[in-house]
């Protein structure tokens, strides 16, 4: 027996209630003919409300127009794309709130002509989800973007899934040419074929494998140049599948670093091996962690003997306690401590023979801790001059006092040089005179000739007698050292030497602005017996013409005077400055030949040296340096 139609329709309505989602008929003039409990649920109408309603009453205003319009072409005919899909609409409630729809549309024959059933589904939460999902996404995004390594994430296939700006930036491909592509786009190509199998044993034992882990990778990029990079791997299990994410670092500064930094230590160890001294690095403990050449030529031990063995192992045996307490206290206060600082120092051979050494600290703070570098010195043989250097301090010592007991001989000779030798020959000279005053009559011509030739040797005698005392006094002089104007000194020489003959024609030519460090009397006198030649060896010459100036000799300042005078034979030039030697004739030229000796002995004091160039008859200089 068939249900009746109110009992179907009841049996319909129960089923339709019944729906997860919402269901809406609408007839063919777009009018609502059935709902169900989740329809009245969903957009908070009761049923009443809605049957007969426009199915546009459900919809945001603004939609409404449109709706119509694609409602009319389906009941046409004209419309079937949306039958038997599902499609994401905007719903209203009656309240207005609007909510998002995701709607399936069903056409059913009815004996007037076609009815819509639309089955509706509030998606407000998957959308919030997917929301949420995106705006993980973009967080995520945005995180590898701001990473500052190149991010690649790829699937089990090798295929890039994801990058990030950097890698575009990195290895200069657009984000979506790396898109689905193998991973060995990324890769030289004489190394893309090894990569392959490398990628499938780490898939096969995945591992965190952390960056630079003792590999020599390098990366290719979109214009084919290659360059060194340093990778970390991360396997990542997804619903998806297995994932890899590879952070991937441009390591050119690194390398170069690195080469930099070898190439430092190469110059380092050159150094410390080309050092003169034995070089010894330590750690806190006292362990030797480096030594160079020097050191296993002084010390006699081979190089892997001396690393990791206590400092002391070079020390003498007496000395170790006491030295451990020494470098403890240097640890624990380390400064610079310079080579010999007055310390009696000694080390120990590996054949146990020992020798004096002097030794400079230096603290050095590295990342693995502080060290201590010690520069050891062999000073056996200046142990060995320092005492004869003191023995030739006492040596002198004794000779200074025997030289001041022969200074002090030496005054007392001067002074009875002065005294008592002045008195005689005075009183030769004084009575010569006499006898020729008083009886130069009973005489006769022979007599006056001795008597005057007497007088004249007594004479020349006291000229000498004065000057050994002038250059005795030179010689025993104390220098007071000042800057001494030499040009202005020049000039009041050879006005003095004008004003005693003012009739004489002479042309003196004296540069300006010369002087000098030195004793500004003892200089003086210098400069007055060297022009005092050149005026006297002048003579005759008309115009005379002395010059003095300076010129540059051995990388020395060397000044001069010149003449145009009668010169001398550099034959002979040997004998110039030794006391009492003359190259021309006394009646012609008189003096006594102290006067170059003692220009000689002041310029000794002064640490320089003199000396002359001459031609016969064209003139001579005479150089002198300080």
């Amino acid at each position: 027996m068939k249900p009746s139609a109110p009992s179907r329709e009841a049996h319909l309505r129960a089923l339709l209630d019944a729906a997860p989602d919402g269901v809406v008929i609408v007839d063919g003039d777009g009018r609502i003919v059935l709902v169900n409990a989740q329809s009245e649920s969903l957009f908070g109408y009761e049923r009443d409300q809605l049957l007969g309603q426009p199915v546009t009453l459900l919809m945001p205003e603004r939609f409404r127009k449109a709706h119509d319009e694609g409602l009319k072409r389906v009941v046409t005919g004209g419309e079937q794309r949306v039958i038997g899909r599902t499609i994401e609409l905007v719903g209203r409630r009656k309240d207005g709130a609007e909510f998002p729809l995701e709607l399936s549309l069903a056409r059913v024959a009815v004996d007037q002509g076609y009815q819509f059933a639309a089955i509706l589904r509030d998606v407000t939460e998957r959308k919030a989800d997917e929301q949420r999902l995106l705006g993980r996404e973009a967080r995520l995004s945005a995180v590898l973007d701001a990473a500052p390594d190149a991010i690649v994430i790829a699937d089990g296939d090798g295929r890039i899934v994801l990058v990030n700006a950097q890698t575009e930036s990195l290895f200069g491909y657009a984000r979506a040419q790396l898109i689905d592509q193998p991973i060995e786009i990324l890769v030289p190509e004489r190394l893309q074929g090894r990569h392959v199998g490398h990628r499938r044993d780490f898939l096969a034992a995945p591992r965190v494998r952390s960056m630079g882990e003792g590999l020599e990778l390098s990366g290719r990029r979109a214009d084919g140049s290659e360059f060194p990079v340093a990778i970390s791997l991360s396997p990542v299990e997804t619903t998806e599948g297995a994932l890899v994410i590879a952070a991937i670092r441009d390591a050119t500064h690194a390398k170069q670093a690195e080469k930099a930094l070898r190439d430092r230590e190469t110059r380092f160890r050159a150094l410390l091996e080309a050092a003169p001294d034995a070089i010894i690095i330590a750690n806190r403990l006292g362990r030797i962690e480096l030594v160079n050449a020097q050191t296993e030529r002084i010390f006699g031990y081979p190089r892997d003997q001396l690393i990791g063995q206590p400092i002391e192992i070079l020390v003498p045996a007496r000395y170790r306690q006491r030295h451990v307490g020494h470098r403890e206290g240097y640890v624990a206060e380390p400064r610079v401590r310079s080579m010999g600082q007055g310390l009696e120092l000694y080390g120990k051979r590996a054949n146990g023979s020992e020798f004096p050494v002097a030794i400079s600290l230096s603290p050095v703070e590295t990342a693995q801790g502080a060290l201590t570098i010690a520069a050891i010195r062999d000073v056996t043989e200046r142990r060995l001059i320092e005492r004869e250097v003191e023995a030739l301090n006492e040596r002198l010592i004794r000779d200074n006092a025997e030289l001041a007991a022969v200074n002090r001989e030496l005054e007392a000779f001067s002074y009875s040089v002065s005294h008592d030798l002045r008195a005689p020959l005075r009183a030769i000279d004084g009575f010569s005179q006499a006898l020729l005053e008083d009886c130069g009559g009973d005489l006769g011509e022979v007599g006056h000739g001795y008597l005057s030739r007497v007088r004249r040797a007594a004479q020349r005698m006291g000229v000498l007698i004065d000057d050994l005392i002038k250059l005795s006094r030179v010689t025993r002089a104390d220098m007071h050292l000042q800057d001494v104007d030499l040009s202005a000194l020049a000039q009041r020489i050879a006005q003095d030497l004008r004003a005693n003959e003012p009739d004489r024609m002479a042309d003196f030519e004296i540069q300006g602005g010369l002087a000098a460090h030195g004793d500004a009397r003892l200089l003086q006198i210098v400069l007055e017996n060297l022009m005092g030649n050149a005026w006297k060896f002048t003579a005759g010459r008309s115009p005379t013409r002395i010059e003095f100036g300076c010129c540059r000799h051995d990388d020395q300042t060397a000044y001069f005077i010149r003449d145009n005078g009668a010169g001398f034979d550099m034959g002979h030039a040997d004998q110039l400055f030794r006391a009492f030697q003359r190259l021309h004739d006394a009646e012609q030229f008189p003096g006594t030949g102290i006067g170059l000796a003692t220009v000689q002995r002041i310029v000794h004091k002064h640490g320089g040296r003199a000396w002359a160039t001459a031609e016969v008859g064209k003139g001579a200089t005479f150089y002198f340096t300080l």
